[in-house]
């Protein structure tokens, strides 16, 4: 039993060091979007899949609460599910069509390689004109093909749910903590 639980944690240390070395780019990009979004005062919208949507909550929570300070709160909307049976597919996008506006993000925390709900978020989010952020694992499915031009992908360098989830919530709370030094603290 050690040996496996010593196994996973060097899986994920392992993975924590590839991310660091190639989505680095990306990550500084999506908080360079999202403090240039709170800024203007405009909104962030957050979503997952059935397995991960704990994490677009937490990073909901984060922007409207805070992390290392105290602070005004950040316009954050975690997307919910709850919506009649034949409305359920479309409840992400009946949110996002409804509630944004030109320059919001749509954050999408993703394990699956398709999820109706979130395509139907995206495709809403495209027609409000809002910026797409993305995090993946390496096989984000059919996921990249809803991505313009401005939006931005970060694939976390593996297909194991648990990793990508765990390097999601690392993402939203590094998010969070970046855009508060940038914003309150000149960083």
């Amino acid at each position: 039993m050690q040996e496996t639980v010593q196994n996973l944690f060097n899986e994920s240390i392992q993975i924590q060091v590839a991310a660091a070395d190639n989505i680095g780019t990306p990550v500084l990009s999506a908080i360079d979007k999202l403090v240039q979004a709170l800024l203007s005062g405009n909104k962030v919208f957050t979503c997952g899949d059935e397995t991960n949507r704990f994490v677009a909550a937490h990073f909901a929570e984060l922007l409207l609460h805070g992390c290392a300070l105290e602070r005004p709160p950040f316009a954050a909307i975690h997307l919910t599910g709850q919506a009649r049976d034949e409305l359920a597919q479309e409840c992400f996008a009946r949110q996002v069509s409804a509630l944004g506006n030109a320059g919001d993000i749509l954050v999408v925390f993703v394990t699956q390689t398709h999820n109706e709900r979130l395509h139907q978020a995206m495709a809403a989010a495209v027609s409000r004109d809002m910026t797409i952020i993305t995090i993946t694992g390496d096989d984000p499915g059919d996921i990249a093909g809803l991505l313009g031009a401005n939006d931005i992908e970060i694939r976390v360098p593996s297909n194991v749910r648990a990793r990508i989830i765990e390097q999601q919530l690392f993402l939203a709370q590094t998010f969070c903590d970046a855009i508060e030094a940038s914003i309150f603290q000149g960083v």
